[in-house]
């Protein structure tokens, strides 16, 4: 396992009133991330566990205070990078330490 963060996919905007619309009219149909759609314009960087083929295995979310937001997956979210087809290489994440992310994760896992 590789374990690394990314600052990618952290430029989330506030839904419009457009979008608002949309996912109101939509309601009824059931979404991936239903608990974690609305932290996403908060997230500041990822932590990323990724498999020997690059594909994120699990993910922790931290906002600019370096606050955890959530961990997912977990029974009712699928996670962003875990439910996308994304492949990273290892020079697309800044290294962490596995401990840290294992401390974070067991410390955390429950919010969301």
């Amino acid at each position: 396992m590789i374990y690394g963060s990314t600052k990618e996919a952290t430029n989330w905007e506030p839904d419009d009133w457009v979008t608002k619309t949309i996912k109101v009219a939509l309601f009824f149909i059931p979404r991936a991330n239903k608990d974690i759609e609305p932290l996403y314009p908060q997230i500041n960087t990822w932590l990323v566990e990724v498999d020997s083929e690059g594909k994120a295995n699990r993910e922790i979310a931290i906002d600019k205070n370096e606050n955890v937001l959530f961990c997912t997956p977990n029974d009712r979210n699928c996670g962003y990078w875990t439910d996308c087809p994304k492949v990273f290489s290892e020079d697309e994440l800044a290294f962490i330490d596995k401990d840290n992310f294992e401390q974070l994760w067991n410390e955390h896992k429950s919010h969301t």
